[in-house]
């Protein structure tokens, strides 16, 4: 039994049985929640030629009977030899030529199934139900209460470049005149993955880039744009970066006394150079500030353009909630130099909602 990954809310394990490797995976907390995600897996087996040849066959699922893990949810799913996405990049196991040609076959993959219309759901005012579920989760943050100075602050400056706070950029961005344009869309799906993160795309070895697996469906959510599913794969770089604390943040912000109206940052990536350099060749141009750079500009049309944006906002903001730590980690005994998970996704998240502003003011550098 050789474990895969484990955390507060799941176990994954890689078990023998009847002469096969196989996973097992174990819910922590509400065996609800990982029997959703069984629901949720069947439903996209059968939902389209694509989910059915990228999804795992499902084995086995129910409680556990005995043992530590009585009574918690589980299921078992045909394990997948190979290299997640991330490990590709993190193991130096592709060039840089091969690399971009992988995040092209990625992404005209997962647009196909974007824009697969018999997944579209017929809920109406799909423009307010979007907006709804980024001020959702903009409204767990407002509970935080290690992020409620953030909040507040008027002013804050990262890497010497000033920024509003999320508050100010949302307002903004809802009542902008360019989105309005999506006021009349119907774009909303029930059924979705939710989550092309660079961890759940498995490649077998010697098989053409095409040739993937996709696990580990978000099953918490009723609807979502079908482009949040895009969305998590563009997030794997700083999602990557957070989760195995690969960046530090520099601040006096903690000293009493400072003005919570302005606060400054520094942020730094700690990959190792090689690392650092194949992230960037796949996502770099992905979070350019010219928003003219990104691939997807000219690969979209205007309206799947501002949809896309509004769920990449959604990843950013639902990420502070999901990777929120109340202990700050000072790696100093001058508490200047940190690491905090959603200080650094909310640090990123103003970068980007900043850059989606410029571009609905027809502002491109």
């Amino acid at each position: 039994m050789e474990v895969l990954k484990n955390s507060e809310k799941f176990s994954v394990f890689k078990i023998r049985e009847k002469n096969k490797n196989i996973i097992l995976k174990i819910a922590h907390k509400d065996p609800k929640k990982i029997l959703r995600e069984v629901k949720l897996l069947k439903k996209l087996s059968v939902s389209s030629n694509f989910y059915k040849s990228k999804i795992p066959k499902m084995i086995n699922f129910g409680l556990v009977k005995k043992g530590l893990s009585k009574n918690k949810g589980f299921y078992k799913q045909d394990f997948i030899n190979g290299f997640t996405f991330s490990q590709i990049i993190q193991k130096q196991k592709i060039s840089k030529k091969n690399l971009n040609l992988l995040v092209k076959t990625l992404i005209n993959k997962f647009l196909l199934i974007t824009r697969e219309k018999k997944l579209i759901s017929k809920r109406k005012n799909s423009l307010t139900q979007i907006k709804k579920l980024i001020k959702t989760e903009f409204s767990k943050i407002k509970n935080k209460g290690l992020l409620l100075n953030l909040i507040n602050s008027k002013i804050i400056n990262i890497d010497g470049e000033e920024y509003k706070n999320i508050r100010f950029y949302l307002e903004y961005i809802f009542n902008s005149r360019k989105l309005k344009k999506l006021k009349n869309c119907q774009f909303l799906a029930e059924i979705g993955h939710w989550n092309f993160h660079g961890g759940n795309i498995i490649f077998p070895p010697n098989k053409k880039f095409g040739k993937f697996h996709l696990i580990d469906p978000d099953a918490t959510w009723n609807f979502n744009d079908p482009f949040f599913s895009l969305s998590r794969f563009i997030y794997t770089f700083p999602h990557d970066t957070m989760e195995f604390d690969k960046y530090v943040i520099y601040s006096e912000n903690f000293r009493p006394g400072n003005n919570k109206d302005k606060m400054n940052f520094k942020c730094k990536i700690l990959w190792k150079k090689e690392v650092l350099y194949k992230y960037n060749v796949a996502f770099n141009k992905f979070f350019h500030k010219n928003f003219k750079i990104n691939p997807l500009f000219k690969n979209l049309s205007e309206l799947e353009f501002l949809r896309y944006n509004l769920t990449i906002i959604l990843c950013f903001i639902r990420g502070i909630n999901s990777n929120y730590e109340q202990k700050i980690n000072f790696l100093n005994k001058k508490s200047s130099i940190f690491q905090n998970k959603s200080i650094y996704l909310y640090l990123l998240t103003l970068r980007r909602l900043k850059s989606f502003k410029n571009f609905l003011d027809n502002k491109y550098d």
